[in-house]
């Protein structure tokens, strides 16, 4: 949607919002209102279950949870920006002139805008837009400082726990959220060309597939010499525990990053398939609640494809027996003998990080 505003005869000005207005009956735009509010309490409810087993169960270094659980928060940032167009979709919320139908992300067609002298009344559509762009960008820049962590991790896995502290995560937020804000309002004021709008995800996409793989081939090479018996290099259990670590995470990262970009290509699909007209306007309302509802694909892809967070949020959220996973059975003795050495590298481990830091 382009908000057109014009200051007088010679100047105006744009803005551009990625929200969606309809001309549809009042009656169904309360129906279908009322099912995307039910749809946005199923999703928090996920987006709690999903936080709270990634927090009683940690698998993963301190700072990529100061990083990612924000992402979540954000997401009720999101929905705040959605409940502002709901509002004005159900005239609880008002402005002198009808808004009429815009299911065109953009335009350069002055007949499609809303053209309007005054934005009296519109300072929370331009809220909402801004919302909504800015959780988009701190999505795409919090993945890729995700995987800048984890690549200094590793390049500094000498002495990453003991050096680092908070100061890392500290600069990779700021950086991040610089970023995101600094986009949002560019895009909000239409600074930027729609096309140029993609690279920041592109580039972000390309470059975190590729510090992927270099992830892969550097702990893949520790965890070599890590088992190699005769190796001339002294890993300690805190970096030995970093390198299963960064290993699990470069696996669970592969299946997010397929998962994120499935939901853009969906979503960007749906986009060009409304701007030339090959779907009616109605499904408009799928294509943008694949943003507003993407945390369960991108949520129960990491408890999934992660066994003891399955195994927590079977657990804690389903307490029926439809779901079942097979699970390989090992003898008691077996269980026990590898309970007792996970319990003592555990210990090991701490008291190395302890020392570290002290």
């Amino acid at each position: 949607m382009i908000i057109r505003y014009i200051a007088n005869s010679t100047s105006s000005s744009l803005y551009w919002l990625p929200i969606y207005f309809y001309d549809e009956p009042f009656n169904q735009q309360v129906i279908i209102s009322i099912v995307e509010i039910a749809l946005y309490i199923l999703c928090s409810q996920a987006v709690n279950a999903y936080v709270h087993v990634t927090l009683k169960i940690r698998l993963f270094h301190r700072n990529l949870y100061i990083l990612s659980i924000p992402v979540f928060f954000l997401w009720y940032v999101l929905i705040a920006g959605k409940l502002i167009i709901i509002a004005y979709r159900l005239d609880f919320l008002k402005i002198d002139i009808p808004i009429g139908e815009h299911t065109d992300i953009w335009t350069d067609d002055i007949g499609k805008m809303l053209n309007v002298n005054n934005l009296n009344g519109l300072e929370l559509i331009l809220l909402s837009g801004f919302l909504q762009w800015y959780y988009m960008y701190s999505f795409i820049f919090v993945v890729l400082a995700m995987v800048v962590e984890r690549t200094i991790a590793s390049v500094l896995i000498d002495n990453y726990e003991s050096n680092t502290r908070l100061l890392i995560p500290a600069i990779l937020v700021v950086t991040s959220q610089f970023l995101s804000v600094s986009v949002s309002f560019a895009l909000l004021f239409h600074k930027i060309h729609p096309c140029d709008a993609q690279l920041p995800w592109i580039i972000s996409c390309v470059l975190s597939l590729m510090a992927c793989v270099f992830l892969k081939l550097l702990n893949e090479s520790f965890q070599r010499e890590i088992k190699n018996p005769v190796r001339k290099r002294h890993f300690t259990i805190s970096q030995q525990f970093q390198v299963k670590e960064n290993l699990r995470a470069i696996r669970l990262g592969y299946r997010l990053v397929i998962t994120v970009l499935s939901c853009i290509a969906l979503y960007g699909i749906g986009i060009a398939a409304l701007n030339y007209e090959i779907i009616p306007p109605i499904f408009c309302h799928f294509v943008e609640n694949l943003l507003f509802l993407n945390p369960l694909p991108i949520g129960l892809t990491a408890i999934l494809f992660v066994p003891q967070w399955r195994k927590q949020f079977v657990k804690s959220y389903l307490s029926f027996n439809c779901l079942k996973f097979n699970q390989q059975i090992l003898p008691m003795e077996t269980v026990e003998c590898q309970r007792k050495k996970l319990d003592i590298e555990t210990d090991l481990y701490f008291k190395q990080l302890t020392r570290s830091w002290t």
